[in-house]
């Protein structure tokens, strides 16, 4: 495969990321719409599914944020992330650029689209890892730090 098919391909996978955002917002979008809160939208959607999806029932911190790494590089291509800490019972990862609710020149468009506030989106993240990870006994809590930067920490219950 030469360097145009890799762009093409990259570019296909950029825009599908797009999709997939879109679908999420409109989803949560219609779900306030009907009265519910972005933290109920995010245990409907994220209650089920975490102990398959990284396939062991007690993973340590590190192996639950990995997992998460491999899931942002996929679907959130445009997102930068490090990881700042990584150990069994603690681990931490700041977003560089972008976050998972939008990137790029105006990441909340999607969202301003969709009638959906900041403060949507963050109550929406915030709560759908916690639900997430709960069954996994790994509490997760994500946010801005004081470098404005969002961190997703991790730490075993």
């Amino acid at each position: 495969m030469d360097t145009t098919d890799n762009n093409s391909i990259s570019e296909a996978w950029r825009k599908t990321a797009k999709g997939r955002l879109r679908f999420e917002l409109s989803g949560l979008s219609f779900a306030l719409q009907k009265g519910f809160s972005s933290e109920e939208y995010a245990q409907h959607l994220w209650s089920k599914g975490s102990k398959r999806w990284i396939g062991t029932a007690k993973p340590t911190a590190t192996e639950y944020l990995l997992k998460e790494a491999e899931s942002f590089r996929e679907f959130n291509p445009e997102v930068s992330f490090e990881i700042e800490e990584a150990g069994e019972e603690k681990a931490e990862l700041v977003f560089t650029d972008g976050c998972l609710g939008g990137w790029g020149q105006d990441p909340w468009a999607i969202a301003r689209n969709r009638g959906l506030s900041r403060k949507d989106i963050c109550a929406y993240c915030r709560e759908a890892f916690r639900t997430w990870a709960r069954p996994l006994g790994i509490h997760v809590d994500i946010g801005p730090g004081k470098d404005g930067h969002c961190r997703l920490q991790a730490t075993k219950s």
